[in-house]
């Protein structure tokens, strides 16, 4: 067996004694380098943060008088839409109209309660508005009011819409001459009437009176005697 000399010795302890840093240093000094470099980028992440809120600290008081006077703006902005606006509100505007002027109503066709934008539970509870904390929903329903009039009482008439609690739009107005013996207007008359559901408003029913049992006037006794209208065309 050949002997080992101190100089090959003192080279194979080197050697193991590499191969130990090199042990330490891809199992040691590497993974504490990872977690080191990870807590740079956590302690980056961290003190973004506090500068957010430091910033939301010092504005404190400003976002909280912007929040006041957005909530006031809001219920500004939606004081004057109603909870609902149902069959009977668009009945009894007939009602109205036809206590205000000489309107002959021959139908009224009324759709559904439809749904224009909505806003999500989420975003009204983010936005911390008191009383507020269910999904908002913007609505119309519209309604077309076919009927014999003159234009003297259909301006009355438009006049009176526009007087309206509701919030209402007008789409379109479409008459034409009913005969050439009087000077009727038979047309129709096209409303939206707008309400906001989710707003905590109470809905407020119209007051419709009682009609006497068996009466087929459902909108009373102010009908157009054609022959007081009638247009004159001999002296």
């Amino acid at each position: 067996m050949k002997k080992l000399t101190s100089k090959e010795i003192c080279y194979g302890v080197i050697a193991a004694v590499a191969c130990a840093c090199l042990l330490v240093y891809m199992f040691v000094v590497k993974n504490y380098n990872e977690k080191t470099d990870a807590l740079k980028v956590s302690n980056a992440e961290l003190r973004q943060k506090v500068e957010d809120m430091k910033q939301y600290y010092d504005n404190m008081a400003f976002y909280k008088s912007e929040k006041t006077r957005m909530t006031g703006e809001v219920n500004t902005l939606t004081a004057d839409y109603p909870g609902n606006a149902r069959e009977e509100d668009t009945i009894m505007m007939a009602v109205d109209l036809n206590n205000t002027a000489i309107i002959n109503f021959d139908d009224i066709k009324i759709s559904g309660n439809d749904a224009i934008h909505t806003i999500p539970k989420e975003t009204v509870t983010a936005a911390g508005i008191e009383g507020l904390n269910s999904e908002i929903v913007f609505r119309q329903r519209q309604a077309t009011y076919g009927n014999t009039t003159d234009y003297a009482d259909l301006k009355t008439v438009i006049n009176r819409i526009y007087e309206s609690p509701y919030r209402i739009g007008v789409n379109s107005i479409s008459y034409a001459k009913d005969n050439d013996a009087n000077n009727l207007i038979k047309g129709t008359i096209d409303i939206t009437y707008y309400n906001l559901e989710g707003m905590n408003k109470e809905y407020k029913k119209p007051d419709m009176s009682e009609y006497m049992s068996g009466s087929m006037e459902l909108f009373g006794p102010n009908m157009i005697d054609e022959n007081i209208r009638t247009t004159v065309t001999e002296e």
